[in-house]
């Protein structure tokens, strides 16, 4: 299921709720204060770890004048 992000528009606090779409604006309470007048905030999708973890070695670039993009082999 997807992770939904929201800001409340009463005190402010950023929370996340894992939800289907259908059920998503139903389970839209802020934890902080109860409030339901929140907005979704877009952020980008994460894939659970950083480009360099998720495929080693490919986006390693080495430094200095004539350095060869370095690819590691698997």
């Amino acid at each position: 299921m997807p992770v939904y992000e929201f800001t409340c528009d009463a005190c402010g606090e950023t929370f996340e709720i894992i939800s289907s779409l259908a059920d998503r604006d139903e389970k839209a309470v802020c934890p902080a204060c109860g409030g339901r007048e929140v907005k979704a905030v877009f952020s980008s999708v994460s894939l659970g770890g950083s480009r360099s973890s998720v495929n080693p070695g490919v986006f390693v670039r080495p430094n200095g004048p004539g350095a060869k993009p370095y690819h590691s082999e698997g």
